[in-house]
């Protein structure tokens, strides 16, 4: 029963986006989300999403569906009633990809059904819709008040329109989570792979002359306002992309050519730190860099975005300006011994303790969002409390948050199954940081209260993934599937998707 009312919600849905186009089109994506996710996992967030809402779900027999009960009208025993109920669709476009639409189906019945019953014209026109309708078997008109109002239902008009405002939920849940850091003895290791330094993995940077215009090719806007000796900038993001340890990169480059000394910290357990200074220290030809990803950081079974190609050109970048004379140095301040708020406290006294042993130098600090939020407590720890909470009393210290466009990103989450699972996912802006592709590097102020000191956003551009350093660049990440376009039918492929 349940897949022949699906059969007939999918044809209705067809016919009413036919005849109500003009009021739908304008709601309608003009290219279609594909989550870097598996069907089946991107399905269970839809349905958790709904349910938390209080929708209730019926049994279906397709799994790649899923359909909602009818819900009870605002008014009970009004003549023209209007019911409503939702159907999701998922389609499974890659092993890691899919599609899911959120359709909200309205339901308009007539008349009174007590009234229904005993006339026998109606009855003539429900024998009529008995024979236009095959899913409807038998009418038995001495049937109860629940089956008469399910087949009274059926006498009118379904409209289907996409729910544009949960797709949206749906994806800010799948795609703006905080991104999870594998920390040693939180994950189970399995054999690691063997390292490959074929010719092309290497950094090329070493061979490179400096650029006659110098180190610095392309300015951050808004820096200059905030640059002055002593300044904390503690920058907040998701990891795993390409764009945020660039545009780092030309933050610290920035502040340095005005003459200032300044650090860049990144989340690299202090085991590291031997490592960093010496490739530092070195040409940055491939053997330095082979010395350099000899650590276990480089090399854990479960890579986060933290060990990066990108951070490693990054590392690679503050050698270079090094080179050319800049007063530059990198800290990995982050460890892997200690969880929750302990570690962030950890990581809190190097930059407190840096601050008074060196009080003009400027601090860039990249770190994961929720290291660097204000406020104590997130939705899994009520009493988390985030590394920037505790450096809150430095009167320089200024936060950005990552301001971005929607792309996709190297990141570790849990499955169903709740193993742990590396990959590339979407990346979707929540919309306080959401801005379009293809603006030159910013930063914009917030207003705040004085208690929650300078806060602001950095802008980074359109997000792309950075697969992890060791895999090296002939491991690019495929074509952003994301530009599918729309597809009218069902059973059409999305073109460009893969």
């Amino acid at each position: 029963m349940h897949c022949r009312w699906l059969f007939v919600a999918l044809t209705l849905l067809s016919i009413s986006c036919a005849h109500s186009k003009r009021g739908a089109e304008a709601e309608l994506p003009k290219y279609e989300h594909v989550f870097q996710k598996p069907l089946a996992e991107a399905l269970a967030a839809t349905r958790q999403l709904m349910e938390e809402r209080g929708h209730v779900f019926e049994d279906t027999e397709d799994p790649t569906q899923l359909v909602t009960t009818w819900s009870e009208p605002d008014r009970a025993g009004s003549r023209n009633t209007t019911y409503t109920r939702y159907l999701v669709t998922g389609i499974a476009v890659a092993p890691r990809q899919s599609v899911v639409r959120i359709f909200r189906m309205t339901q308009q019945t007539t008349g009174n059904d007590v009234e229904w019953k005993k006339l026998w014209w109606k009855m003539y026109l429900e024998r009529r819709e008995q024979r236009a309708q095959p899913f409807v078997q038998d009418v038995d008109f001495s049937i109860d008040d629940a089956d008469t109002k399910r087949l009274s239902m059926l006498r009118g008009v379904q409209h289907g329109i996409r729910d544009m405002d949960l797709e949206q939920a749906l994806t800010l849940r799948l795609e703006s989570a905080p991104s999870v850091e594998v920390l040693a003895g939180n994950a189970v290791e399995d054999k690691r792979p063997a390292p490959v330094r074929a010719p092309g993995f290497y950094l090329e940077r070493w061979k490179e002359e400096a650029p006659a215009e110098g180190p610095c090719t392309t300015p951050v806007r808004g820096l200059p306002e905030l640059l002055h000796p002593g300044l904390t900038l503690l920058i907040g993001e998701q990891l795993g992309s390409n764009e945020v340890p660039d545009v780092v990169g030309h933050v610290v480059c920035q502040a340095a050519q005005t003459g200032l000394a300044v650090v860049l910290g990144l989340s690299l357990p202090d085991t590291e730190q031997a490592r960093v200074n010496a490739y530092l220290a070195s040409p940055g030809a491939p053997a330095d860099q082979d010395a350099l990803l000899e650590g276990r950081f480089w090399t854990r079974t479960y890579q986060d975005g933290r060990s990066s190609r990108a951070v490693l050109d990054l590392i690679d970048r503050m050698r270079a300006l090094r080179t050319a004379g800049l007063r530059v140095t990198v800290v990995a301040y982050d460890t892997d011994v200690i969880n929750g708020s302990e570690r962030d406290a950890a990581q809190a006294r190097v930059w407190t303790k840096r601050r008074a042993a060196k009080p003009d130098e400027v601090q860039v600090v990249l770190a994961g969002n929720t290291h660097t939020r204000m406020e104590k407590g997130t939705q899994w720890d009520p009493a988390f409390t985030p590394m920037a909470h505790l450096m809150k009393e430095d009167r320089s210290l200024v936060v950005l948050d990552m301001s971005y466009a929607q792309g996709t990103r190297w990141g570790c989450d849990l499955d169903r199954d709740s193993k742990l699972v590396c990959g590339i996912v979407g990346a979707t802006p929540a919309p306080a940081v959401a801005a379009r592709p293809g603006l030159s590097p910013y930063i914009q102020m917030r207003e705040t209260s004085a208690t929650e000191g300078l806060q602001g956003l950095l802008y980074v551009g359109k997000l792309t993934a950075s697969l992890p350093a060791l895999l090296g660049p002939r491991a690019e990440p495929p074509k952003d599937p994301r530009q599918a376009p729309r597809t009218p039918g069902r059973d059409q492929p999305l073109p460009g998707v893969f």
